[in-house]
Formats: C-alpha cells, sequence, structure tokens
C-alpha cells in the first residue's frame, strides 16, 4: 500500500517529459489511437460520481479517451453505473448501460456516493445479492480496464503496463481514501499516486494558462461542481509547484441534486408524488439529459415522458423555475469558497484582490445558472474549463505524464481526532490529533506522526475517533462530522490476552502505574493508522482507522 500511495505529493516542472515514457496520440472523435512503443501507458483517471473519464499523457498533450456507446456513439466519458438482473451477474458500465430499458433489471448510479458512507466490509444489496463496497468498486474499474483495452480508442501493445494517477473529493475522509486506491489497485491498474480532486484542477489550469494568468496573482481558487459532491480549493501556483491552502466543500451536492429538483419539478406537473424505482431513474435519466441540454438562452425544458406516464405527452418547466429552486445550493458553493478563501487568504486586506481565477471545473459547473450567478458576485475572475467535465482528468494525467518532477502540497482537510476524558472524568474533550489543513508529506518524506502519552486509570479503553469539519468556539467537533470505528485497547495486563470488547470500563488500582502510547501516523494520501503500546508491559496493537 505505502508504495502504491507514495507519489501523491510530488515535485512537477513544466518542461518536456520523461523520454522514456511511452505515449499515444488519443483523439476525442473516436479515431484509433496509433501505439508508439514502449512498455507503459500513463493515464490520468477521473472515477466519477456519475461518469468517469479518463485521459492520457501524450509527450506534452493529454488528450481523452473515447468510448464506444451502447448505440455505437463516441463519447469522453464512461457511465458509472451497475446493472443487476435476477439470476444474472452485475454488469458495469457499458454494459450496464445497454440493459437500459430493458425489462428485468435493476441500476444502481452514483455509487461513488456510497464511499464517503459506507466501510470497507460494508455490503450494498443488488437483487439478491449482497457485496461489499470494496468488492463492488473494484469490480466496477476491472470491467473501465477491460472496456480501456477493448472498446476504446486506447490500442494498447501486448503487455503494456497502465499506469495512473488517480483522485478523491477534497473531502473524502481515509475510509474513501483506501477504498479507492485499494480498489484500482485490484483492479490491475499501478497506481502512481492519489491526489484531491480540486487539486487536479489547479494543474490542469496551469497547464493550460501557464505563468501569464498568474503573473501578478498566484493564488487560485479551484470551484469543482461535480456529479455528487463539490468542493472549493484554494491554491497558490507559484513557479513548479502547487501549495494547498485550504479545501472546503460539501458532500453531497452535485449535478444529482440538480437532476433531483428537475425530477421533482416534473412530478408536481404530473399531479404524482409517488413512483416506483424503476420509473424514478427513468424519469432521472431523461431529466438529466434535459438539465445537460440546457445554455444560456434557454428558456424551457421539455421532457417527453410518455412512454413513462401514457397519456401525457410533454412536461414543460420554465428555466426561471427551475433556476430558482437550484439557486439555495448553488448558493451553498458560494459559502464554501468563501469560506476557504477566508482562511487561505484571511491576512489580507482584501483576499480576492490575490486570486488570478475563480476556475470552473466538474461537469455540473456547465450548468448555466451556476456560472450566471458566480459571474454576478465574482465578475471576471471566473474562469470556465473548455472541457469542465474533463478537467480533472487531464490534470491527473499532467500529474501522471510528470510524477517525478512536480511538487504538490495536500494538506488535512478535515479535523482528525478522538474525544477524552478530563477533569478525572468530569469532562469530556475532543483532542484534534490532525488538525485541519495539517501539510500532508511529500513524496519520499516520512509519513505524518502525533503521539499521545500519558498514565490510565481505567482497565479497558474504548477510542472513539471521528473526522469533522469545523470545531466550535470550544473546541467541540461541529459542521460535517463522520464518526469512525471505536477501538478497544486494554490497559489491564489481565486484559491483555483476551477480547476486550465484551468487558465493562472501570477504574482499575494499579493500572496509573502504567505508560501508554499513542503513535499515528498519517501517509500522503491521508489514510491514517494507529498503534497503542502499554510501554510498561509491551503490549501493543495496530490499527488502520476507518469509518464505522
Amino acid at each position: 500500500m505505502k508504495n502504491r500511495a507514495s507519489a501523491s505529493s510530488f515535485w512537477c516542472g513544466w518542461g518536456p517529459p520523461d523520454s522514456r515514457f511511452a505515449a499515444r496520440i488519443l483523439f476525442p472523435s473516436g479515431d484509433r489511437l496509433v501505439s508508439r512503443g514502449g512498455s507503459v501507458m500513463r493515464l490520468g483517471v477521473d472515477f466519477g460520481t456519475t461518469r468517469t473519464v479518463v485521459a492520457a499523457a501524450d509527450r506534452g498533450n493529454y488528450p481523452v479517451i473515447s468510448f464506444q456507446g451502447p448505440s455505437g456513439d463516441s463519447r469522453g466519458w464512461y457511465a458509472s453505473v451497475v446493472a443487476a438482473g435476477t439470476g444474472e451477474k452485475p454488469l458495469f458500465g457499458l454494459d450496464a448501460e445497454a440493459r437500459f430499458g430493458e425489462p428485468g433489471w435493476s441500476f444502481l448510479k452514483s455509487f461513488k456516493r456510497l464511499l464517503g458512507s459506507n466501510a470497507a466490509n460494508a455490503s450494498i444489496q443488488l437483487e439478491a445479492t449482497r457485496y461489499s463496497t470494496l468488492d463492488l468498486v473494484t469490480q466496477f474499474l476491472s470491467q473501465l480496464k477491460t472496456d480501456l483495452l477493448e472498446r476504446s480508442n486506447l490500442d494498447l501493445a501486448r503487455g503494456e503496463r497502465l499506469e495512473a494517477f488517480i483522485a478523491v473529493p477534497a473531502n473524502a475522509n481515509s475510509n474513501q481514501r483506501f477504498i479507492t486506491l485499494e480498489s484500482f489497485a485490484r483492479a490491475g491498474f499501478a497506481v502512481l499516486g492519489m491526489m484531491n480532486e480540486p487539486s487536479a484542477g489547479g494543474i490542469e489550469f496551469a497547464h493550460r494558462y501557464g505563468t501569464k494568468h498568474s503573473a501578478k496573482r498566484e493564488h487560485l481558487v479551484v470551484y469543482d461542481l461535480g456529479g455528487g459532491t463539490f468542493d472549493a480549493s484554494v491554491i497558490t501556483v507559484k513557479g513548479e509547484g502547487f501549495d494547498v491552502l485550504a479545501n472546503e466543500g460539501v458532500a453531497r451536492l452535485g449535478g444529482d441534486d440538480f437532476d433531483q429538483i428537475l425530477m421533482e419539478l416534473v412530478l408536481a406537473r404530473l399531479g404524482s408524488t409517488a413512483i416506483d424505482p424503476r420509473t424514478e431513474f427513468d424519469l432521472l435519466e431523461l431529466c438529466r439529459t434535459a438539465k445537460e441540454n440546457l445554455n444560456p438562452n434557454s428558456r424551457r425544458i421539455s421532457i417527453d415522458a410518455e412512454h413513462l406516464f401514457p397519456g401525457v405527452s410533454e412536461v414543460v418547466i420554465p428555466t426561471a423555475e427551475f433556476y430558482e429552486r437550484c439557486q439555495p445550493l448553488v448558493e451553498q458553493t458560494i459559502e464554501a469558497v468563501e469560506l476557504a478563501t477566508a482562511r487561505a487568504l484571511g491576512n489580507f486586506d482584501d483576499p480576492w484582490s490575490e486570486v488570478t481565477a475563480l476556475y470552473l471545473v466538474g461537469g455540473s459547473s456547465d450548468l448555466p445558472i451556476v456560472a450566471r450567478t458566480l459571474r454576478d458576485r465574482y465578475g471576471r475572475r471566473v474562469r470556465r474549463s473548455p472541457y469542465p467535465y474533463a478537467a480533472t482528468a487531464i490534470g491527473l494525467a499532467i500529474a501522471a505524464d510528470r510524477v517525478k518532477t512536480q511538487r504538490l502540497q495536500e494538506r488535512f482537510s478535515r479535523y482528525f481526532g478522538v474525544w477524552r476524558e478530563a477533569d478525572y472524568g468530569r469532562v469530556i474533550t475532543f483532542d484534534p490529533i490532525f488538525p485541519r489543513e495539517t501539510p500532508l508529506p511529500h513524496d519520499g518524506q516520512p509519513d505524518l506522526v502525533s503521539t499521545r502519552r500519558y498514565r490510565p486509570v481505567h482497565n479497558l479503553g474504548y477510542f472513539r475517533y471521528l473526522e469533522c469539519s469545523r470545531l466550535d468556539s470550544e473546541g467541540r467537533p461541529a459542521g460535517d462530522i463522520t464518526p469512525w470505528d471505536a477501538v478497544a485497547f486494554p490497559f489491564d495486563p489481565g486484559l491483555q490476552k483476551q477480547a476486550p470488547e465484551s468487558v465493562q470500563v472501570q477504574r482499575q488500582p494499579g493500572v496509573e502505574e502504567h505508560v501508554v502510547e499513542e503513535h499515528y501516523r498519517c501517509d500522503p494520501v491521508g489514510i491514517i493508522e494507529v498503534t497503542i503500546a502499554d510501554q510498561t508491559t509491551g503490549f501493543s496493537k495496530s490499527y488502520r482507522l476507518r469509518k464505522s
């Protein structure tokens, strides 16, 4: 695991890529890729909530790989969807799409959202079978790899190795980072490293605009609105390095939520609120397609739902009504942008005077109400990526190409800590072991370490860990709070050779003579491990901390 994760913080110059790298040319039109020889293909893979996008590194160019869809169309994305049929093996991606509209099949979309709330060993029900989250994501990525080889314009030579730089949302907790990293590795990708998604957007910006755009201002705010999450990152772009100063986001806000709003408006027009899951899936697909076809001049949204609701020819929703319902969600993203900017640049009299651009990436940033609202507030600083849906994948491909020369300084996007007793058990306090925005280690640097030492007073310690987006004025967890596995560690030497979970916690005379040390270690991608040791007896246990 450590070797696979070690490249997520790295140096990157803007000179020519490594001449030893075997590159290919990829064309968004779907033209077949021509091999240039060699044994390695480096990719940037943006595993998205609704769509997964792959870009390749080709000697300083980073085009998007296209796939042949079920209807024969060529498109630069791969559906993040699972199909399940009674008595059938689950299907993924293109094969799952091919079952849309067929009876007897159910579909699971946006399953990436489950990674932030499920443990790695948690299970998901598909028809009559349960799958662990880790297994389901691994199977999806395995199918993605197969389709890259067989149903895309990527034409690999025999035995050619796929190396990938991957990403997670900036607000992803340790559990989501572990599942993502492990699933890619199990699916057969050689993982060069992992970074936060908006950081990849910042790399794409720097590659596209170079230093000209930031000659006077070196701070960039990346606005990343995807299918399921929103992240804002303030990044310093200085010379050949990137320093993430602050992250803020909303864990469950994205294109899926705009689709839901449009579906609710359609159902209100129809006078219907109760629909079966299959009809809901199909209607959401219609709403998503209609939403993605909007442009700044659109005045109405037409949904042809006759095959779902017999006798209904067309449902028309004024765009103004749809945008009015979406506005509160857009305002939530602005609040996150302002929080991140204030934390990163609050020492300046006018923080926004130090910002070269508010850079819009993520497919959902293409919704006209988003850019309109942001321009009303931030004016000419708003810049949209020419390829918002692919900017993250392109940035990751650049990182894969320049993994040995580029430097990216990531930071903790949340507080991580544990509840503790204080004042002889009369007060419960929160101990932030890794505070928010603590710099993560670079490649080649030792893991980030934090240590606690004390003398216990109980027979057994229960360590209740959590992550949170902020602390209140009294230092207590607030905002978005994620509880983690509770760890039980026996302080009583008599319990150190048995399972402690069934033992009742009580004060234990004599254990205060023991010295206990908690040793926390965080690797470059934010995965946390702890070793708790009774230094008096030599007994110790290690845990990888995950979501409960």
